[in-house]
């Protein structure tokens, strides 16, 4: 059993420093939010991937801190690019993990034009991750409470429920890829977000 749940870090990035990850997104194709396997009313949201290194970088140093302080001490191979979100009135995104971490989840290299949309955890085209698992999930809440009401990050971890409502704009959770998670309806208003998962070889 884990000590340590997940890792808060309430204060990790600037107002300038969310404004150029927003800025950034603007600048990317916008896309539905698919949860593979699930119905499309498991998720509801819209997406974009940010392929900018500095921002990554950014992000990926939070969650190596993270992995420390927190007591993981996971071993960490390579970060995938940060996914911004936009919730609207009614999106949401249900109960759900991010990635198993056993060896039957280790990631095998396929054609690009043998990956089916939205790619499966288990199989991947690029060469860098091939054999990797999703081994810590951050989120990085890119909008201030009173912009939108609901929208919550929930994790269910045994028997205990973590909430994070009134989360600031540029604060991070940081927790490991298994933990069962959702963001509750938005109510009111719009919540942006950005997520990333660091990725690394299987538990032994």
């Amino acid at each position: 059993m884990l000590t340590n749940h997940y890792w808060w870090i309430p204060e990790a990035l600037t107002p300038q420093q969310c404004d150029e990850i927003q800025h950034a997104a603007a600048m990317e194709q916008q896309l539905e939010g698919i949860h593979f396997g699930q119905s499309e009313e498991h998720r509801k949201s819209q997406i974009s991937w940010i392929y900018n290194e500095k921002l990554n970088d950014l992000i990926a140093a939070w969650i190596r801190q993270a992995n420390k302080e927190a007591g993981w001490w996971f071993d960490l191979h390579k970060p995938e690019a940060l996914q911004y979100t936009r919730y609207n009135v009614d999106d949401h995104y249900d109960w759900h993990i991010d990635g198993h971490m056993d060896n039957y989840a280790a990631r095998r290299l396929l054609p690009s034009n043998q990956i089916p949309n939205p790619i499966p955890l288990n199989v991947t085209p690029f060469p860098e991750f091939q054999g990797t698992v999703r081994k810590l999930s951050a989120t990085v809440n890119l909008s201030h409470s009173s912009d939108y009401e609901g929208g919550e990050l929930q994790i269910r971890c045994y028997d205990q429920l973590h909430r994070f409502n009134d989360a600031e704009r540029g604060s991070i959770a940081v927790f490991p890829s298994f933990m069962d998670h959702r963001v509750t309806p938005v109510t009111s208003g719009e919540r942006h977000s950005a997520v990333m998962w660091f990725n690394g070889y299987p538990f032994r």
